[in-house]
């Protein structure tokens, strides 16, 4: 069956039974309540314990209002969690006078994040001496912000440090090693020393501190050895932490000059470990896409090199590969999938085989991964920093229209930071993050024209020396279809005589589509052209049949429409009951009215 395009609904009314009875519900919020799921306990907003929510019936006697407090009037309200049965209202869901108070955020308890409040309403007419019953009901929906991962890179402007045959430095002088953490603070940062251990990077002049965001690292820093340094960042969290490793090539056999050499052929990977942040059960919290650049050489000559992926854990697959150039740095991507295992919960970290092809030769690397699994605790009596960025109106726009706001929360400890914090936004735009122009508060305005199907942006956010990241991913939507229902002849029909004509109008993109083939009526169009079509009313036989003109005469049509209309009927009670019809256009009668009758008609492919 084709998935359901749209759907509308509308009431007819047999005015001899009884006069038309109709209701709508005023909300005194919006109706999409967002959570915050990176604080304790949960924030929502807008927050209905502090603003109450307030849903008022207005209800009408065919054009006049009647009053909540009316003789003969009854209002019942329940309430719908998802698509399970209808139940009483809970804790926290007051009715008086016929307005329903929530003094709750009753949308943290729901499975589904969706509750529908029903309001039934019942009102004796006292002129037609008839009950009239009808309902009306309005749908909340929980949107979650994403839990933000706790994660630590690091990025370096360098992995190299090359020398020619004399031995002399002719690349860069340095590396500047950059912390890129989210969910956790920078603790310190260590090497590996001649034994194989760690411990932490050696007091020199380039440094002020090795607990900051950042540590340049020079050639003549005692934490080389058999010409490769391996650095790690630690953070408040022991099981979140990245390593990255700086070799120094010299163009030719050092110590032999003037000799062929071997062994000149070298791979450097700019992320040679990542930790990937896990639930307590040992699987990935949410999905993230790991960036491996890697660069080849011989001697000290940047070259073309591939990169071979070998065997994955369950659950990461290769997102994209490029091969690096004589001139640029190639790119692995590996997607972990969220809820992905790794090969087993109790598998904590891992390597993967990458094989690299550089001058018809291959050198082999190894990239390892780590589980950070939920629970971890944060370093004693260090207050952690929280980081995260919203969207505090939703993250979608239709037709790049409009606008979007992201905002960003923080928290140090239990305490909002307000002040002390700088802020730098950026835009991902072909492959890499690009700072925006004077985008230096905590919030920012999108434009809708912007947004090309999904955008990136990225916060950072420096407090207290360190620096706080945090990605939000906005979406362009092209308009839905929407249906309408009309009606010729109206939607009432008297002393259960006739019957009305009712046809469905569809539009996507403000334009409508599947349009009606021709024009509807009991008598056929005057001087029709052949080909024509028009929608034939038959009162007597109570149908609507699609002709076409041939030249001659009118005949029923072969054509039809290109969308499927599907007509469904509820009695006056809300019962759905057989309704056998079906066409962009169908007959009414005033049989099928028993006093209240609802039409439903989905539309689909």
């Amino acid at each position: 069956m084709s998935a359901v395009l749209t759907s509308s609904q509308q009431t007819f009314v047999d005015i001899t039974d009884q006069r038309k009875l109709s209701a709508y519900i005023t909300s005194s919020l919006p109706k999409t309540q967002s959570e915050n799921p990176n604080v304790l306990p949960h924030t929502y907003a807008p927050d209905w314990t502090a603003t109450k929510l307030v849903l008022t019936p207005v209800i009408f006697l065919d054009q006049s209002n009647v009053a909540l407090n009316a003789t003969g009037l009854t209002i019942t309200w329940k309430r719908k969690d998802g698509t399970g049965a209808e139940a009483a209202l809970a804790s926290g869901e007051t009715v008086s006078g016929g307005v329903l108070t929530v003094a709750k955020n009753t949308l943290a308890a729901s499975l589904s994040g969706m509750i529908t409040y029903i309001c039934y309403i019942s009102y004796y007419d006292s002129e037609t001496k008839n009950t009239v019953n009808i309902s009306s009901d309005i749908t909340y929906t929980l949107v979650k912000n994403a839990e933000n991962a706790r994660l630590a890179y690091i990025a370096a402007d360098t992995h190299v440090f090359k020398y020619n045959t004399s031995s002399v430095l002719v690349g860069a002088a340095q590396a500047t090693l950059t912390a890129q953490v989210q969910g956790v603070s920078v603790s310190k940062w260590q090497y590996r020393n001649s034994s194989g251990g760690w411990s932490d990077y050696p007091a020199t002049s380039d440094n002020g501190s090795i607990t900051g965001g950042t540590l340049v690292v020079k050639p003549a820093h005692a934490v080389f050895f058999n010409n490769v340094a391996q650095i790690k960042l630690l953070t408040d969290d022991a099981d979140v932490y990245d390593t990255v490793t700086i070799t120094k090539m010299y163009d030719g056999s050092k110590g032999d000059p003037g000799s062929a050499g071997t062994g000149g052929l070298s791979v450097i990977l700019g992320n040679e470990a990542q930790t990937i942040a896990c639930t307590s059960g040992g699987t990935v919290a949410s999905a993230v896409d790991v960036t491996i650049p890697f660069t080849g050489y011989v001697g000290i000559a940047q070259t073309a090199c591939s990169c071979t992926v070998g065997t994955l854990p369950s659950g990461v697959t290769v997102k994209s590969n490029t091969a690096a150039t004589a001139a640029k740095a190639g790119t692995l991507v590996l997607a972990f999938a969220i809820n992905a295992t790794l090969g087993g919960a109790s598998v904590l970290n891992g390597t993967v085989d990458l094989t690299f092809t550089i001058s018809g030769k291959s050198v082999v690397k190894k990239f390892g991964w780590t589980k950070s699994n939920k629970g971890s605790s944060g370093a004693n009596g260090v207050n952690a920093v929280v980081f995260s960025v919203y969207a505090p109106n939703g993250t979608i726009v239709m037709n790049q229209s409009g606008s979007l706001s992201l905002a960003t929360v923080a928290y140090d400890g239990a305490a909002a930071i307000t002040s002390g914090a700088a802020y730098q936004w950026a835009k991902y735009v072909s492959g890499k993050w690009t700072d925006i122009t004077n985008a230096t508060a905590s919030t920012l305005a999108v434009s809708g024209s912007e947004i090309i199907n999904i955008q990136s942006y990225r916060c950072t956010m420096t407090y207290g020396g360190k620096t706080y990241v945090d990605v939000i991913t906005v979406e362009d939507k092209s308009d839905p279809y929407v249906s309408e229902m009309l009606s010729i002849g109206g939607f009432t029909v008297k002393n259960n005589l006739g019957g009305v004509v009712p046809y469905i109008i569809v539009r996507t993109n403000q334009k409508e589509v599947d349009a009606l083939l021709g024009g509807i009526s009991e008598n056929p169009p005057s001087s029709p052209a052949s080909g024509a079509f028009w929608y034939k009313v038959d009162h007597t036989a109570k149908t609507v049949t699609l002709m076409k003109y041939n030249g001659t005469e009118w005949a029923n049509a072969a054509e039809a429409q290109s969308l499927t209309y599907t007509w469904y009927k509820q009695d006056k009670d809300g019962n759905a009951v057989e309704f056998g019809k079906s066409g962009k256009v169908i007959y009414l009668s005033a049989e099928d009215i028993d006093s209240l009758a609802t039409l439903q008609c989905d539309v689909s492919n």
